[in-house]
Parts: C-alpha cells; sequence; structure tokens
C-alpha cells in the first residue's frame, strides 16, 4: 500500500512541477523569474538535509513524515485556491513554491530511511528497486497528465490534484504500526545528533565510497537532463510532444529492466559488478545522441540509458540504506541526498556553461569521456552494500557500575580501557584497534587514543571522550551485533581470563561531584565548551 501512495504521491509532484513551471512562464516569461522558482525548489535541500536528517532519527519517524505530508498537503491546497481564486502573482508562487519544497526537504530523509524498517533484510534490495521502479513510473506517466490536466482543467485544479494525492500517503501512514523505540534514555540533543551524523559518515570509509561514486555518476550524466530540452529543440527539431515521449521512454526503459531483468541480475552478480557493467553500458548513450541524425534513434538511446541508470542508482540507494544502522540512518541518507541533489544542480550548472562554448554535441563527447575515465572506480573504490551487516542490538555490554549520582546530561565522560598484550602480539593489536576507533567515532565519541605504557610495553590504554553520561549510554544501547565483532577481534589479545577493565570518569566542576550550593549564583567556573575539544 505504501509503494501505490508512492506513485500516487510522485504523479501528483510531477503534476505540481510541469504546472508551476508552466504558470512562472506564462505570468512572468522572464528567463529570470523562471530561473528562481528552480532556485525555490531545490534551496531547501541544500539548506534543511542535514537537520532532516537528524529530526527522523530524533523523533518518531512516523509521526514526522504524518506532519511532513500534511505540511505540503497545506501547501499545495494553498496554491490551488489562491489561484482558483485568480489572486495568484510570480511573487505569491515563488514563496508557495519555496513552502512546498520546504515540507518535501524535510520529509526525504525520513521517507527513505523507513524502507528497512517495513521490509526484511533478505527483501531491502527488492524493496529498493521497487521503489526506484515506483519513482519511474511516476517518471513515464507524470510529465504526460500533468500536460493534459493542464490543457483541460488549468493550472489551480492541477494543484488541487496534487494536494489530495499527499491524502493517500498520510493515510497509509495513519494505518503503519510502526514497532517503538526500546530504551529509557532521552533522545539525543537535535546539534548533537547532527555533529554524530556527520561523524558518521565522515569516519564510514564504504559510505565514503557511496558518496563519492554516486556524486561523480550523477555529476557527468546531469548533462544529458540538462542539454536534453536543448538537444529536442535546436538539433532534433522535436516539438514538446517530442520531448515529453523520451522522458516516458526513459520511464519505460526503467520500468522493464527493474521487472524483468534486475531481479536476476541481483541473485547472480554482486553490487559493484552490476555498477560496473552498467556504468561502462552507459557510455555509449552519449556519442549516440551526439551523432544522432535522425528522429527515431533518441529514443532507443534513451530507453537504453533508463535501464542502465535504474541498476546503478538502485545499488547506491541500496548501498546507503543498508550500510548505516537504524538509530543514525535517516542522517546517512541525508548526507546521500544531499551529495546527490548538489551534484545534480552543480552538473546541470557546469554542463550548461560549457555547452555555450563548445555547443551541445562536443559538451556530450566529453562527458562520455569524463563517464569512461570515472568508470576506473569500480576497481579502485568497489562499492559494497550493508546486506550482510548485523545491525541489531547486541546488548553485550552491561551498564556502568557507579558509586554515584550523574545527570544524563554531564559531560565530557572519559572512559579508559585497560589492556594487557603480549610484546609480540603488539602490532596486531594495534591494526585490530584500528578498527575499533572507527566504530568509536561513527558512534559519536568526541576523541579517541590508544597509548602505551613507556615502563610497561604489555600495558595498553585505550581512552575516549563522549559528550554526555547519556551520550554513553546510548553507546551501551546502541553496538550491534557487527560491532560486536570487530569489538571482540580486538579483546581476543588481551591475556588474563577476565575482559579488559573499564573505568569511567566525569568531568568536576561545581556541579559534579555533589550539589553546588543553589544560592551561590556567581560561578566562577563554567561547563568545559564541547567546541574546544573538538
Amino acid at each position: 500500500m505504501l509503494w501505490v501512495a508512492t506513485i500516487v504521491s510522485n504523479i501528483g509532484n510531477w503534476i505540481q512541477e510541469v504546472s508551476s513551471t508552466w504558470l512562472m512562464a506564462t505570468m512572468a516569461p522572464d528567463p529570470l523569474m523562471v530561473s528562481l522558482a528552480q532556485v525555490a525548489s531545490a534551496l531547501p535541500v541544500f539548506l534543511l538535509a542535514i537537520p532532516a536528517g537528524a529530526l527522523a532519527d530524533v523523533l518518531d519517524r512516523r509521526k514526522l513524515l504524518i506532519f511532513t505530508q500534511a505540511w505540503m498537503l497545506i501547501a499545495a491546497a494553498t496554491m490551488a485556491v489562491v489561484t482558483l481564486m485568480g489572486m495568484m502573482n510570480p511573487w505569491i508562487l515563488l514563496i508557495c513554491t519555496f513552502y512546498l519544497a520546504v515540507g518535501s526537504a524535510l520529509n526525504s530523509p525520513g521517507w527513505h530511511a523507513i524502507t528497512p524498517e517495513i521490509v526484511p533484510k533478505q527483501e531491502l534490495a527488492a524493496a529498493v528497486t521497487l521503489n526506484g521502479l515506483g519513482i519511474s513510473c511516476a517518471r513515464a506517466v507524470g510529465p504526460g497528465l500533468a500536460g493534459l490536466v493542464l490543457v483541460n482543467l488549468g493550472a489551480g485544479k492541477a494543484f488541487l490534484i496534487n494536494s489530495l494525492s499527499f491524502l493517500a500517503v498520510i493515510g497509509v501512514l495513519l494505518a503503519w504500526r510502526r514497532k517503538q523505540r526500546m530504551g529509557n534514555l532521552p533522545a539525543e540533543r537535535f546539534v548533537s545528533a547532527m555533529r554524530v551524523g556527520a561523524q558518521h559518515v565522515r569516519h564510514s570509509p564504504v559510505l565514503r565510497l557511496v558518496l563519492v561514486r554516486s556524486g561523480i555518476f550523477v555529476f557527468t550524466t546531469s548533462c544529458l537532463w540538462s542539454l536534453l530540452p536543448l538537444l529536442c529543440k535546436s538539433e532534433y527539431k522535436m516539438e514538446a510532444q517530442g520531448y515529453g515521449l523520451l522522458l516516458v521512454t526513459f520511464g519505460m526503459g526503467s520500468i522493464l529492466t527493474a521487472s524483468f531483468l534486475l531481479p536476476g541480475w541481483r541473485a547472480r552478480y554482486p553490487a559493484n559488478t552490476m555498477v560496473s557493467r552498467a556504468w561502462l553500458a552507459y557510455l555509449p548513450v552519449f556519442w549516440m545522441l551526439a551523432e544522432c541524425t535522425n528522429n527515431w534513434l533518441p529514443y532507443l538511446v534513451i530507453f537504453w540509458a533508463g535501464g542502465c541508470q535504474i541498476c546503478i542508482l538502485s545499488c547506491f540507494h541500496l548501498a546507503a540504506q543498508s550500510l548505516a544502522p537504524p538509530w543514525v540512518r535517516a542522517r546517512a541518507m541525508s548526507v546521500y541526498l544531499l551529495v546527490y541533489a548538489g551534484s545534480a544542480a552543480l552538473g546541470g550548472l557546469f554542463w550548461g556553461y560549457l555547452a555555450r562554448g563548445l555547443g551541445l554535441r562536443s559538451c556530450l563527447l566529453l562527458s562520455s569521456a569524463v563517464l569512461f575515465v570515472s568508470a576506473v572506480t569500480a576497481w579502485v573504490a568497489p562499492l559494497h552494500t550493508g546486506e550482510g551487516y548485523d545491525h541489531d542490538p547486541s546488548h553485550h555490554w552491561e551498564d556502568p557500575d557507579v558509586k554515584v549520582d550523574i545527570p544524563l546530561n554531564h559531560g565530557p565522560i572519559q572512559v579508559v580501557v585497560e589492556y594487557d598484550i603480549a610484546p609480540e602480539k603488539a602490532r596486531e593489536f594495534v591494526t585490530a584497534m584500528e578498527r575499533l576507533k572507527r566504530i568509536r567515532l561513527r558512534n559519536g565519541v568526541l576523541r579517541w587514543a590508544l597509548y602505551c605504557d613507556l615502563a610497561a610495553p604489555h600495558r595498553f590504554r585505550e581512552v575516549y571522550l563522549e559528550e554526555s553520561w547519556a551520550a554513553h549510554l546510548r553507546q551501551h544501547e546502541r553496538v550491534s551485533n557487527y560491532e560486536a565483532e570487530v569489538a571482540a577481534a580486538a579483546y581476543c589479545y588481551h591475556r588474563g581470563e577476565e575482559m579488559p577493565e573499564v573505568f569511567h570518569y566525569g568531568y568536576c566542576d561545581e556541579r559534579f561531584p555533589g550539589k553546588a550550593d543553589e544560592e551561590h549564583e556567581d560561578h566562577t567556573y563554567q561547563e568545559i565548551p564541547l567546541w574546544f575539544l573538538d
């Protein structure tokens, strides 16, 4: 049901986008105003992607998505009422477009993060493909339907149809009974959640590879989408109907590939093999469009491009969704979506500017060369997905034994782990600890270091700093089975029957340990600023 509601909503979005662009071109046939409409639609993604990801991880995702869908419903309904009343003008249209895009930006990270929640892990790849199939269906149907609605009913009723499409998604979300988050700790602070999200991506090499490769691909292939309207008009001598049919053909290529070919390929080939082969298969698209001299070849080429693109992007989406654990998944997806949107925007600007000097056909040939050179990333930066990672909480860390009352928001907290390592195993132990270091930093610690006692070289101390006591307790709740395996690989070098000894130290100030005089207001010492520790 959620997939069907998504298709309905995506078709409504196409109707909205085509109608608002046409209305702006009709009311203010000024290139600057039309460009401002595109800016109003894209700007909120850059401003709100990271905060939206933090909100989706901190708050209840179901309630947040209901709120954002209602936000977009109100925005689209407002545009419909104002237009039907004859009060719409270019500036009101810009404001409403921006307001609608804010809702979309707040919605996207949480929306992409719920897929692994509602499908079993073994079906995640199929679910991601199905989502891409839904987007392709909307791309195939949306523009043509938008034209029909716009011609026969007008922009006001087109906006009204889009507002009604959000009701389908809201209805499904209201019927969804999401599994409640376990744990007794309060939610993360908003600013801290954003920091931890960015830090998680920074210290996750496999996730960074997804961002780099997807960014390169989207930046390069944006040449096609930024220049295709001009190609149709000036080179292929097509009218608006021909351009719309090309978009439909692209969607059909994606739909047929995802429906009949992609499931079998997923069963036989790993994600990196699929991406590298589809990447190379995409190369002829640019030079064939550049050298095309007849009217039917562009349709075949675009159909082929649709099949290649669904193979590549579905693998990137799967990797981004499966590599991050549930507690930070929306934040990881927000970074991925920001890279995706930024690469598309910068790529469109770059190729558009370059085409002014080189010409359309030369620019397409150059982008084909760039895509060919960047294909080397399949070998130097192979793509990995997280389907084999067990992100379920291990619950193998016992709660710390403390003898003093400590507020949850007190910090920073220093954690010290002592190891007794045989000298001949020291180098192997340090290598294993490097993997554990990345996990600690991914999970939000402020600073991490490993020390060797100069007087007793067999004694090692792992020292890391947590933002607060609550942040450290969250580590105990969140550590996954996969992370527990990495930690066990390091702990196995420790000599002795007991586990390595762990010490917890709280930062001392006028409030801890003990309580400060409630009447004393002239505090000489303040809590150590966290920015100083970074």
